[in-house]
């Protein structure tokens, strides 16, 4: 039986970034310095591979090394770093099965998210088109001013932005964990050229859902997460230093 898509009101679509992983057991004070880590890996500031030394991290949030370890205990749980015994904690760095199934993961999730905005009445869909063109407008403006980490940091929140609109709250915490996992794959994705095509195909993607084109959505968002797998470097930087990263 075919899932109807749910009512998405634009003016009232929910801030992506309310959605950040926010652990039990962290206190106020250690969940911002979760956040600020998770956030420097979801804009590849720091990379798979970046050695992260509790003195250092101690150092430059001004908290205990017990905080510290909480924090890089809930980071590991959560994928995102690698704790071994007696060793320093370190960004994880995905093997290329776990890159392929994070890809697969987003084809699965955001095609689904496509089709159910190509079926929203062709009102809606306008009006979820004009909020998300305006998000690209940004995201032109950060190429234009060369701020990678705003382009970085724009570029998933445009996907975010898509699942909110389709309405299912559950997928889009799913992509959201998704996204920052396939930042630990993108941490080289490197050029400036590249960057822009990236953004630029969000553009036909959104021609194609504005004429409720599914297929035509599909095989378009199948590129564009295609290309973007493709620009996944074998040879990641082993040796970001923290406190450029922070301060």
């Amino acid at each position: 039986m075919a899932i109807k898509p749910k009512s998405a009101n634009p003016k009232k679509a929910q801030d992506p970034d309310l959605l950040a992983l926010r652990p039990a057991g962290l206190t106020d004070i250690e969940v911002v310095v979760f956040k600020k880590l998770l956030d420097a890996v979801a804009e590849r500031r720091l990379t798979p591979g970046v050695r992260l030394l509790e003195e250092e991290l101690v150092e430059i949030f001004k908290v205990s090394r017990e905080r510290i370890r909480r924090i890089l205990l809930v980071l590991s749980q959560n994928g995102i770093i690698r704790l071994e015994p007696h060793k320093s904690a370190y960004v994880a760095f995905p093997e290329s099965s776990e890159r392929r199934d994070v890809f697969e993961s987003r084809l699965l999730v955001e095609g689904h998210i496509v089709k159910t905005l190509c079926q929203f009445n062709p009102a809606r869909r306008k009006k979820v088109v004009s909020e998300l063109r305006d998000h690209i407008e940004a995201e032109q403006v950060s190429v234009a001013g060369a701020e990678r980490a705003l382009q970085i940091r724009l570029s998933g929140e445009f996907h975010l932005k898509m699942a909110n609109f389709a309405g299912n709250k559950v997928l889009l915490k799913v992509l959201h964990d998704i996204l920052v996992k396939s930042s630990l794959s993108l941490a080289a994705h490197a050029h400036q050229h590249d960057l822009a095509c990236s953004m630029n195909e969000h553009t036909v993607l959104l021609d194609a859902i504005e004429k409720g084109d599914a297929v035509k959505a599909q095989e378009i968002l199948v590129a564009h997460l295609g290309t973007i797998a493709e620009d996944i470097a074998e040879d990641i930087a082993q040796a970001n230093a923290l406190q450029r990263v922070f301060t």
